[in-house]
């Protein structure tokens, strides 16, 4: 006799799996943000390796296959071709482990405990100096480490910073409890960056970046992703060893804007204790003897160079590693 399928749906692995994220976010997190920092990190560090085994990222246990830890790997390949599998396997490991903390931090923030973190910002303030009175100022970031951070110290050095989410994370696919945790976490990091709401990526958040940087002020924008296939589209930037077409809307935005250009990553040096560091400040008035695809490719090229400098030094906390593989590749096939 035939099971029912309902409970044939439930003796699935995956339907577990999914539905154990209820578990792991309504009362795993919350626990763990209860512990000193320190055994946080640690629990947060074992979270992320067992997240790997078993192929648990939000991202995948969403779609219901697994895909993120092969994507990845092929990724750091291509930056360490000459590492054994054991060696990249540990990078895929510390990948998991990098977001397993960047959700812990998340429920600190929602309980009100970002201030167990110490966020180290002398760079920053560095590079503020270089700032030209009443222009705006565009930062290039990277998905590296908990970049949420790096915005948070950016808001405590008195500069409010606009930024941009994706809306995926309301994908009806992800889990409910998931659904719920984002809409918290950012609107917790929000309360945190002043008050200076999340904009959802589209045409409107961008109007609202034209005129926030015309007035002076400081957008924040994540450009490690691949530009649309058109072929008008992105610019190419020497990006882990090749020429990859890049997501452009930032330095576009800085040369509409007549903006400052300036790439940040921060960095967890030890338990507890965020770096934030900063590249050098780029005018883009500075290329106007270029034709607009040349000056475009010059502004971006010092900035993703420190952004992969970072990522090398540290591969396991670029966590959109699995992104590579979409880049349109200069002298390769689409």
């Amino acid at each position: 006799m035939p099971l029912p399928s309902s409970l044939t749906h439930w003796l699935r692995p995956a339907t577990w799996r999914y539905a154990a994220q209820a578990l792991d976010f309504g009362f795993v997190l919350p626990l763990m943000a209860r512990l000193p920092l320190r055994w946080a990190y640690r629990v947060s560090d074992w979270r992320g390796a067992f997240n790997a085994r078993y192929a648990r990222d939000w991202t995948e246990l969403s779609v219901g296959f697994p895909f993120m830890g092969k994507r990845c790997a092929a990724a750091y390949r291509e930056l360490f071709p000459q590492a054994s599998d054991a060696e990249i396997q540990k990078i895929v490991v510390q990948r998991y482990q990098t977001t397993s903390r960047e959700e812990l931090e998340a429920v600190l923030t929602i309980r009100g405990q970002l201030d167990k973190i110490e966020l180290d910002m002398a760079s920053f303030q560095q590079a503020l100096a270089q700032r030209k009175a009443g222009r705006g100022l565009v930062v290039v970031i990277g998905h590296f480490d908990n970049f949420f951070l790096g915005l948070i110290g950016i808001a405590r050095c008195g500069q409010p910073v606009h930024t941009m989410k994706a809306d995926i994370v309301q994908d009806p696919r992800v889990h409910p409890t998931l659904r719920k945790f984002f809409r918290v976490k950012y609107q917790r990091y929000e309360e945190e960056m002043g008050g200076v709401p999340f904009l959802t990526y589209g045409s409107a958040a961008r109007e609202t970046f034209h005129r926030v940087l015309r007035d002076g002020g400081i957008v924040a924008m994540a450009t490690d992703g691949p530009a649309s296939r058109e072929e008008h589209k992105g610019t190419w930037v020497s990006w882990m060893g090749k020429q990859r077409k890049m997501a452009d809307g930032a330095v576009r935005m800085a040369i509409d804007t007549g903006s400052q250009i300036v790439g940040m990553r921060n960095q967890h040096v030890e338990p507890g204790r965020v770096v934030g560091q900063w590249s050098d400040m780029i005018d883009p008035l500075d290329f106007q003897m270029h034709d607009a695809a040349r000056a475009r490719e010059l502004i971006y090229a010092p900035i993703f160079a420190f952004l992969e400098a970072g990522i090398r030094a540290a591969p396991g906390r670029w966590w959109a590693g699995y992104l590579l593989g979409d880049f349109v590749v200069k002298g390769e096939p689409a």
